[in-house]
Formats: structure tokens, C-alpha cells, sequence
């Protein structure tokens, strides 16, 4: 069984629950432990992501599916089958994203029939279908004609969507956990990684994105001057590299190539903006991540975002 199956068994329940999706990997055979590549367990992490976690992570950041906060209600909710359209210098690309079934692959097929198509293989994802042609309007065509949700500028509009990191609707008041079962961890911004702490230094720290694990659960709060915050690990991330004002982010403008070290990686949705670009998930090598095909307006409005300057 492969992930291709686990995203039309999905399509076809449209949403359900965390057990649900759980037992579906499972039963479709997909269970396994796997570190996912460019989280912390390349970086010397103690942690391990379990295969279902990892297949979720890939599903959202391809943009097939949503879980829990953005899942309306659900745990989680296949997104509308679509086509994101991105334009490049060697023309258009459209990557299909969200609900499949047989009925709508064979109408792909039969309709993209006069334009490159191809199906990419990807480890713990389901294959990729892109198809690329010289104008804008072949592919919004294809997605009327195989009834996909026609996305022109998919990366910029999401990237349009987002608030910065810094905003101040990112980070919600929060109190810090008690207990003396918790490991705590302090993220430092000069080596990108995590160094065991107490709470204490937490409390009192001028600004630091701490930590708090108790066996599978892991939370993250940005403590200032005695106040604490609850914000995504990532996001954290990035507030405490602007204040530390380290820049991370590279942009190869001859090859479209944004380079992120992989402790650093993006929040969820910038990272869906920049994997539609070429429909790809990043490449990691050497504890970098690479995204490819990221044509530089795109690239400036991700690192506006992040609050940091591409060099």
C-alpha cells in the first residue's frame, strides 16, 4: 500500500478524526518510524516523528490536506482538489493538490493530454502530478475541463494570506507548565539548535523560545520580561533570530534556489507557498534544505514574512 491510497481513502471520507487517520495508516500498511528530514532529529534531536506523523506533516505542506486548527471543526479535512498555477521564466506549471479520486485522475489524463504531464515518486507523500505548458490560460482550461479549483499565482496569494512572524496575532498569552517531569529546552539563535535549561530561565529571560516536552507532547512559548506566549516552534524561531538580527536565509538568484538551514525551516503555510512552486518538498543535504523553482518574488515576500533579509 502507498501513500497515493492513503490520500484517496481520505478524498473519499473527506474528514474524520485523528484515530481515523491513525487506523488508517495502519491497516494500509504505512507504519514505520522515519525521521523526517529537516526537523530536529537531523540536528542531534532526541526526538523520532512516528510514520503517521511524518505522512501528516507532508500532507499539509503539499497542501492535500488540513489538520486540527485548520481543519474546520475536524481533525482533520482533505482540501478541495485543485490546480496551482505558478508562473516561471520557462513558462507555467501546475501542480494538482487536494482530494483525488479515479474518476477525476482519468480526467486529468484525458484532458492534459496535449501538455507535459508527469507523476513524481516521492518518499512518505503521495506522488506528485504536474503538468507545465507556455501559457496561463492552457491550464486554467485543464482544471475547468477536469473540475479542479483553478489557483493563478497559488504561492503569492498564500504568501499575500499571512500575517509576519512578529505579529502580534501569531503569539497568544500563555501560562508555562509546572512539574518537575517536563524537559525543558532553550532554542539558541548562534547555533540553531537546543540546550537543556531549567524554568527558572525561562521566567527571567529578556527574550528566548523555550521547549516543554513531556513524553509526546512538545509546546513552545517565547518568554520576554516575564511574560510568556504560545506560538508554533517555527515562528518562535524566526522572532528570536530577528531580535538577535541573524540572517539565515540564501537565495541563489541564477538557480531559483532558496537554502534554509534545516532547523530553521519555515512555518507551515510559507513552506506550502514555496514547495507549490515546483510542487516539490525541499531537498536536505548537510543540514540544509533546498527548495527549487522559487522564482524570486516569491522568495522576497517569504523572507518579508520571516522578518529576514536574503543575501
Amino acid at each position: 500500500m502507498t501513500p497515493n491510497e492513503l490520500l484517496l481513502w481520505m478524498s473519499a471520507r473527506r474528514q474524520g478524526s485523528w484515530q481515523q487517520f491513525r487506523g488508517a495508516v495502519e491497516e494500509l500498511d504505512l507504519m514505520e518510524s522515519s525521521a523526517e528530514p529537516g526537523t530536529e532529529e537531523d540536528t542531534g534531536d532526541r526526538y523520532s516523528l512516528p510514520h503517521y506523523q511524518v505522512l501528516r506533516l507532508n500532507l499539509q505542506r503539499l497542501g492535500h490536506a488540513e489538520f486540527f486548527g485548520g481543519a474546520g471543526g475536524s481533525e482533520w479535512r482533505v482540501t478541495p482538489p485543485s490546480l496551482a498555477i505558478t508562473q516561471h521564466s520557462s513558462g507555467w506549471l501546475g501542480v494538482v493538490a487536494g482530494a483525488r479520486s479515479l474518476g477525476l485522475l482519468a480526467r486529468l489524463k484525458e484532458v492534459a493530454s496535449g501538455v507535459e504531464c508527469e507523476a513524481v515518486p516521492i518518499p512518505a507523500c503521495p506522488d506528485q502530478l504536474r503538468m507545465r505548458a507556455n501559457d496561463s490560460r492552457v491550464l486554467a482550461g485543464i482544471a475547468e475541463a477536469a473540475r479542479l479549483l483553478g489557483q493563478p499565482h497559488a504561492p503569492v496569494a498564500i504568501l499575500m494570506s499571512l500575517p509576519a512572524v512578529d505579529d502580534a496575532t501569531v503569539s497568544k498569552p500563555a501560562q508555562l507548565p509546572f512539574g518537575a517531569d517536563w524537559r525543558i529546552d532553550q532554542w539558541t539563535p548562534d547555533g540553531l539548535g537546543w540546550r537543556a535549561t531549567r524554568r527558572d530561565e525561562a521566567v527571567s529571560a529578556q527574550l528566548g523560545l523555550f521547549r516543554f516536552s513531556l513524553r509526546h507532547q512538545r509546546h513552545f512559548f517565547l518568554c520576554s520580561r516575564g511574560a510568556t506566549y504560545r506560538v508554533p516552534g517555527q515562528v518562535g524561531k524566526y522572532i528570536v533570530l530577528r531580535r538577535r538580527r541573524r540572517q539565515v536565509l540564501r537565495y541563489d538568484t541564477a538557480g531559483h534556489r532558496l537554502l534554509v538551514p534545516a532547523s530553521c525551516r519555515p512555518p507551515l503555510l510559507v513552506e506550502r507557498a514555496l514547495i507549490l512552486c515546483s510542487g516539490l518538498p525541499p531537498s536536505y543535504t548537510s543540514g540544509v534544505l533546498e527548495y527549487p523553482d522559487v522564482p524570486p518574488s516569491v522568495a522576497a515576500l517569504a523572507a518579508a514574512l520571516l522578518r529576514q533579509d536574503l543575501r
